[in-house]
C-alpha cells in the first residue's frame, strides 16, 4: 500500500487484514524524496472523524516542514557568504593592521586555516626575476610554535598546477586558489579539514574570496616595500655623499646600525618603528654637515662656543631629513639621540620615558661604538670588554637601563661579537 501511495503520489485508503479501515497519504511531496504517514486498524465509525483531524493537523505538519525545507536551503546558501562577507572584513582590517610582508603573509595564512577550519594553511608567491614560486608562509595548527620555512618539505605541484592552469584545484583534502592581479602572483593552499569532512563548493567560493581581498592586502605590501627599499636606497647615496667629505664622521657603518636594529627586536618593536629606527641610524649625525671640518677633526678639547656648534647638530640633522615626508617618523630619533636618561643631554634635556625609545636604543649604541672606535678627540679606543663594562656603568645615568639589559643579550648571547667582527673589518678597532 505504501508503494502504491508513493507511485500515485497522493493519498490511498485500503482494508487491513483485520477487516478495519487504513489510509496512506502523502505528509510532504517534494520530488523523488516524498515524506508518507500510513495508520490502519481504524474503525469505521471514527473514520470520516479521524480524516479530517488528520488532515488539518497534516497540513499544519506539511506547512512547517516546508518552511524548514526552506530556512535550510536558505542557511545553506547565505551562509558560504556571510562567511565570506565577514572574511573580506577581517582581510580588511589585515590590510591595516600591517605593511610588512612577513608579518601579513602568516596572518593571511592563519586566517585561512582558521575560517575553513583546516590543519595546515601554505602561501606561495611567485618571484617574477626567476620565474619560480618561493614558500612565504606556512602554518600547522598541530604545531604550538612557528614551523621554520626552511626544514618544511613541501610539495608544491599542485601550486604549478594552479598557476599553470589559472584555475581553482579541489578534491577531498586540499583546496588551492591562484592569487591574481594583473597576472598570478601566488597561490593559497589548505589541506585537512580538522572535522575530517571532505571539501565542498561552498569552501571553494569562500577560500577564492578570501583569496582576491589577500591579493589586495600583499600588493599593497609589495608596493610598500619597494618604496621602502627605494628610501632605503636614496638614505645610502645620501650617507656615501656625506662620507666622501670626512669618513665616518656623519654616518656611521652597517654594523652600527646592525647593533642598533638588534636591540630593537630585542624590545620586541613593531615593524613601523624598526623601519624609523634603521633610517634614523645610518642619518643621525647628517647635521655634522653644518660644522666646520676643524671643529670636527679637532684633537684637543673643545672650548664653548665650539660645544655649542657641536650640539646644535641633532637639530641640524632633523632639519635636512625634515623634508622627506618617509623620514617624519625617524625624525624625533634623530633630534633627541643625545638625550640623557637622567636628563642632563641636549638639546631639550629630556628625561627617561619622554625620550622617544628609538632614540634611547641609538644612543646606548653610539656610546659603544664611540669607546671601541678611534677618534679625533680622543688619544685611544677601549676594548670591547671594557667598553661594555662602561656601558653597563651608564644604566639609569646616561643611560635607559632597560636598553641596556636588551644590549646585554646581545653580549651573551654572542650576537654583538659577531657584528663587531664585521665592523673590524673596515674599521680600525681593538
Amino acid at each position: 500500500h505504501f508503494n502504491k501511495a508513493v507511485s500515485l503520489n497522493h493519498a490511498i485508503k485500503f482494508g487491513c487484514p483485520a477487516g478495519l479501515s487504513g489510509f496512506i497519504f502523502p505528509l510532504v511531496l517534494n520530488g523523488d524524496n516524498g515524506i508518507f504517514i500510513g495508520i490502519c486498524h481504524i474503525k469505521g465509525a471514527v473514520l470520516e472523524l479521524a480524516l479530517e483531524n488528520l488532515n488539518i493537523a497534516v497540513k499544519v505538519i506539511a506547512e512547517k516542514i516546508k518552511k524548514e525545507q526552506e530556512l535550510t536551503k536558505l542557511y545553506e546558501t547565505v551562509r558560504p557568504r556571510a562567511i565570506a562577507l565577514s572574511t573580506v572584513h577581517t582581510v580588511h582590517r589585515l590590510i591595516g593592521s600591517t605593511l610588512n610582508l612577513d608579518e601579513l603573509l602568516p596572518r593571511i595564512a592563519r586566517l585561512s586555516a582558521q575560517v575553513l577550519r583546516t590543519k595546515r594553511c601554505a602561501i606561495t608567491l611567485v618571484d617574477l626575476s626567476k620565474k619560480e614560486m618561493e614558500l612565504k608562509a606556512f602554518i600547522d595548527i598541530n604545531k604550538k610554535q612557528a614551523v621554520s620555512l626552511k626544514k618544511i618539505n613541501l610539495k608544491l605541484n599542485i601550486e604549478r598546477k594552479v598557476i599553470e592552469s589559472e584555475s581553482v584545484y579541489i578534491d577531498k583534502k586540499c583546496i588551492c586558489v591562484p592569487l591574481i592581479d594583473q597576472e598570478i602572483i601566488g597561490t593559497i593552499r589548505v589541506e585537512d579539514k580538522q572535522d575530517k569532512n571532505p571539501f565542498t563548493n561552498f569552501d571553494k567560493e569562500i577560500l577564492t574570496v578570501l583569496g582576491e581581498q589577500a591579493v589586495i592586502a600583499i600588493k599593497n605590501a609589495q608596493l610598500y616595500e619597494e618604496r621602502g627599499n627605494m628610501l632605503l636606497g636614496s638614505i645610502k647615496s645620501l650617507s656615501a655623499m656625506l662620507d666622501t667629505r670626512l669618513p665616518n664622521t656623519y654616518t656611521h657603518p652597517m654594523g652600527f646600525v646592525d647593533i642598533v636594529l638588534e636591540i630593537g627586536k630585542e624590545l620586541k618593536l613593531p615593524a613601523e618603528n624598526m623601519e624609523a629606527l634603521k633610517y634614523a641610524a645610518l642619518l643621525m649625525d647628517a647635521g655634522k654637515i653644518s660644522i666646520p671640518d676643524e671643529i670636527l677633526m679637532k684633537p684637543d678639547k673643545l672650548t664653548g662656543k665650539e660645544y655649542s656648534l657641536i650640539k646644535e647638530h641633532p637639530l641640524k640633522g632633523a632639519e635636512i631629513v625634515g623634508s622627506i615626508d618617509a623620514m617624519k617618523p625617524a625624525i624625533p630619533l634623530i633630534l633627541h639621540h643625545h638625550e640623557r636618561y637622567d636628563g642632563k643631554g641636549y638639546p631639550e634635556g629630556l628625561k627617561g620615558d619622554c625620550i622617544p625609545i628609538g632614540a634611547r636604543i641609538i644612543a646606548v649604541a653610539d656610546a659603544f661604538e664611540a669607546m671601541i672606535c678611534k677618534r679625533p678627540y680622543k688619544k685611544g679606543s677601549l676594548n670591547i670588554k671594557d667598553a661594555v663594562c662602561e656601558i653597563k656603568k651608564a644604566a639609569g645615568t646616561q643611560l635607559d637601563p632597560i636598553v641596556v639589559d636588551a644590549f646585554f643579550n646581545l653580549v651573551r648571547d654572542g650576537r654583538l661579537k659577531n657584528i663587531v667582527c664585521r665592523l673590524q673589518e673596515k674599521d680600525n678597532l681593538k
